[in-house]
């Protein structure tokens, strides 16, 4: 089970990490709340992190679901994985899938 490195500051990122494998790659996620979900997809060059000050507040009254892009933040990325815009969404497709989400609001 991966780790969060010795660098992070758990301060700024109270939330406990979750790991799974989609697709080969090692994705780094937050699930923090209840409620209706949001998942939180970052852009390029950005990871989960940016999200920690909405989910202070939305995780309240929500399920706030936020992932690493594999390369990105804690996520690993598989060999050959090529960090296209294709590749981001099946694989932000397979964390739902895998994840079970259902009625997902998404948060770009």
């Amino acid at each position: 089970m991966p780790q969060r490195p010795p660098w992070f500051d758990e301060d700024l990122l109270p939330y406990p990490s979750n790991w799974i494998d989609v697709d080969g790659n090692t994705v780094h996620y937050l699930d923090v709340g209840s409620g209706p979900t949001l998942l939180m997809v970052h852009g390029n060059p950005s990871w989960s992190f940016l999200y920690r000050r909405m989910i202070a507040r939305l995780s309240e009254s929500f399920r706030c679901v936020a992932f690493d892009h594999p390369g990105f933040g804690l996520s690993k990325a598989a060999p050959g994985y090529g960090f296209t815009a294709a590749e981001h969404s099946a694989v932000a497709r397979s964390l739902v899938e895998a994840l079970d989400l259902t009625d997902v609001t998404v948060i770009v």
